[in-house]
């Protein structure tokens, strides 16, 4: 009995450990597949309409009007707003440009890690001047909780960066972070976010 007892658990170390090496096989294998990660890969996500500042709308010849359906939008009223409003659309005319993620655009983030410091870029593209912009980049981790903040105008391409020492597991723009366009369109973020790497 004791000798075919420890022969079905030899046979059982057996299929363990020849389980063990096929595993470890497939794993090195896919290693080997798998693509570096670029410094330059962002993560984005769509931002999008979250409704209107009626005080910059005005500020900038612009009045909001609430459509039949409940809809509102944004209507330029001034003549500069007019011409604005033209000189965009001739612009995106000639623009090879594709807006494909969100009316109000896309928001991206870029969190690496080297030794013990963290660095994260963040910006966004919108399809107008932005006249405020409310925006937070949060890490997550086991250092701590750093954030940094990012206030006032910029034009529709934005983007900056933060570097602080220490470490952090994934980073993400913090939901309700968002601009506000010329004609009073809010744009809220669609809080990207990636786990760091190197």
């Amino acid at each position: 009995m004791m000798n075919s007892t420890r022969m079905g658990i030899r046979a059982g170390l057996a299929v363990l450990q020849s389980c063990a090496l096929a595993l470890a096989g497939a794993v090195a294998a896919g290693a080997a597949e798998a693509p570096e990660v670029s410094e330059t890969l962002n993560f984005s996500a769509a931002m999008v309409p979250a409704g209107f500042d009626l005080d910059v709308a005005e500020a900038n010849g612009y009045t909001i009007v609430t459509n039949a359906d409940g809809t509102q939008q944004s209507i330029p009223v001034s003549d500069d707003a007019i011409e604005f409003e033209q000189q965009l659309v001739r612009s995106a005319a000639k623009s090879r440009t594709t807006w494909v993620e969100g009316p109000c655009g896309n928001s991206w983030i870029n969190a690496v890690s080297k030794g013990n410091s963290g660095f994260i870029s963040t910006g966004y593209v919108v399809p107008r001047p932005v006249i405020a912009k409310s925006w937070t980049v949060q890490v997550w981790g086991w250092s701590g909780l750093p954030s940094f903040s990012w206030t006032g105008p910029s034009g529709a391409s934005w983007s900056s960066s933060w570097s602080f020492s220490g470490g952090g597991d994934f980073a993400n723009v913090l939901p309700g972070s968002n601009v506000v366009m010329n004609n009073g369109t809010v744009c809220v973020s669609g809080s990207p976010g990636e786990n760091f790497h190197s």
